[in-house]
């Protein structure tokens, strides 16, 4: 039997506007997570600058492959954190913006062929909500697995699970209670602020969120939308 750790109604009333804080802590994440790439392709430029503007193999490598994973993290977090209508318009283009940079390299994302239609017809903020709970459900596996991914249109509601599996996945105390809207925002970080922004997102939709424990081993993120 699921056992139920969240229950997020669309009726419950909860704030949806945004402090200062919360925008500063989105801020600090991405920068955060863009801050070793950059860092990667500054040092191979003075290091090229050093030796006289040249590179051996290895040096040019990482560069190349520190530039990839910058501009990757850019592309997802553009489409998950801003406001980016028409970047992404079929669950094919969301899916590609899931790479191992931004959801881990232990962690491997299981999304249908099957896709859906060729043009998506819920909306932008809809395919934002389904690529935080995917980087949610990342975030659950500190030491890698499987994220499985369901999407299930209907004639009442559009419904997205989340089902991260492996050794030693949880959702940790504060990113739970950021989740449940219970969080003072003074106890927002960097860390757990995703989280807080992922349920608002769905509240704002008039979504509920939900998550359970489907088998010892396995979290799922679970929300249903109305459409």
């Amino acid at each position: 039997m699921n056992q139920p750790i969240l229950n997020m109604g669309a009726g419950r009333s909860v704030p949806v506007g945004f402090d200062l804080r919360v925008v500063h802590l989105l801020h600090s994440r991405v920068l955060h997570d863009i801050a070793g790439p950059v860092g990667a392709i500054s040092n191979g430029l003075e290091l090229a600058k050093e030796s006289g503007g040249a590179l051996d193999a290895d040096a040019m490598q990482l560069v190349a492959m520190s530039a990839r994973d910058l501009s990757e993290r850019v592309r997802f977090y553009r489409v998950a954190f801003g406001l980016a209508p028409g970047a992404v318009k079929t669950l094919r283009e969301a899916r590609d913006l899931l790479t191992p940079a931004v959801i881990g390299p232990r962690n491997k994302v299981v999304w249908p062929e099957a896709d859906g239609p060729a043009a998506w017809p819920f909306g932008d903020e809809s395919l934002k909500l389904l690529l935080n709970m995917v980087a949610l459900g990342a975030e659950s596996l500190p030491r890698g697995g499987a994220i499985e991914v369901f999407v299930e249109p209907g004639p009442q509601q559009l419904r997205f699970t989340v089902v991260g599996s492996g050794q030693g996945v949880r959702v940790e105390e504060l990113t739970l209670a950021a989740l449940m809207g219970t969080i003072a925002l003074e106890q927002l970080t960097p860390r757990n602020v995703h989280g807080y922004f992922t349920a608002r997102i769905a509240e704002t939709m008039g979504g509920r969120l939900t998550l359970d424990y489907p088998q010892p081993g396995m979290l799922a993120h679970r929300v249903a939308l109305p459409t």
